[in-house]
């Protein structure tokens, strides 16, 4: 008599295993600014309410680039700042002069005299890199050099104030 309530239930708790570690489990779709205002135009077609959800849903996004009185410079020159994880990766333990081709001549230039001889730090103050697609860009980015190559990338996060 129990055998027959134990095999069911043992299926019932396997699929349910199953269903809850798959492959898209506990995963959260993420959008861009753009795919949400996209969206959001599809099923309202009202440009102040989008604008305003987008903002709410990504404290983050860039207000200025969505819609169709969009300024055409700002979209041209956020297209040249590049992705935040994507920079930090590609600079790591690269030279000096692969950052300068990379982002150009830095604002500052600081030798940092600590514990370790022969480190320097880049400082840009433009507009380098941003989180990511639609999103402002940082206020600041910093590159640590130890001879010649980069050792850290350290960032300062736009202020969440407009």
């Amino acid at each position: 008599m129990n055998l027959k309530f134990l095999i069911p239930f043992c299926i019932l708790a396997f699929s349910q295993c199953t269903y809850l570690s798959g492959d898209n489990a506990g995963v959260r779709e993420g959008k861009s600014p753009s795919q949400l205002y996209s969206e959001c135009m599809g099923t309202f077609a009202d440009d102040a309410k989008c604008k305003e959800f987008v903002l709410k849903s990504i404290p983050d996004a860039d207000v200025n680039l969505l819609g169709q009185n969009a300024n055409q410079t700002e979209l041209e020159a956020s297209t040249h700042v590049f992705i935040r994880a994507q920079l930090i990766q590609s600079l790591l333990y690269q030279n000096k002069l692969f950052v300068k081709n990379k982002l150009g001549e830095p604002d500052e230039k600081r030798t940092v005299n600590n514990w370790a001889p022969g480190m320097e730090e880049w400082l840009y103050y433009r507009p380098v890199s941003k989180f990511a697609e639609g999103s402002r860009p940082d206020r600041e980015i910093l590159i640590r050099f130890q001879r010649g190559a980069v050792v850290h990338v350290g960032y300062t996060q736009p202020s969440p104030n407009r």
